[in-house]
């Protein structure tokens, strides 16, 4: 079980506000009500097992970040939006993200890893995701969340 640090003052509820006008998405209401609470594990050793392999999870960006780490990952790229809008929420110890995926319709994202040296080209292929590349992570943000355990075998 991971033990959470938690923020000094819960976060406004307008910080995310913001960042979604901003996106034009809507966040889940589980992330909002997480992320004004919490800001990492305090053990920093969260992790999360995708298809047999340990995941590293290190902290959950602030919301006034969000915004520039989606400009930042689509810098050049804008062409990729067509595909859906991919919106990191948090990243691990190698800057590895841990990202919402809105589809066209912008509802109900799944959850999705990558790693920081992968370009959108070498996510995306002509059919959706490269799963050599992406890593779905879980279908909501409490799966995501209840999915994280504290690796103590190393």
């Amino acid at each position: 079980m991971i033990t959470w640090i938690k923020r000094e003052e819960k976060m406004p509820v307008e910080q995310f506000d913001e960042v979604e006008a901003r996106l034009e998405v809507q966040f889940p209401q589980d992330y909002v009500n997480w992320v004004q609470q919490y800001r990492r594990p305090e053990s920093g050793h969260g992790h999360i097992l995708i298809n047999e392999e340990h995941y590293h999870f290190d902290e959950f960006y602030d919301p006034e970040e969000i915004f520039d780490e989606v400009e930042a990952l689509y810098f050049g790229e804008e062409e990729f939006k067509e595909k859906g809008l991919i919106v990191p929420f948090g990243f691990d110890s190698a800057l590895n993200r841990y990202c919402f995926f809105y589809d066209k319709n912008k509802e109900n994202p799944v959850i999705i890893w990558f790693s920081s040296d992968d370009a959108l080209s070498e996510i995306f292929d002509s059919t959706g995701f490269n799963l050599d590349r992406v890593r779905v992570v879980g279908s909501s943000f409490t799966e995501f969340i209840i999915s994280l355990y504290e690796r103590t075998d190393y």
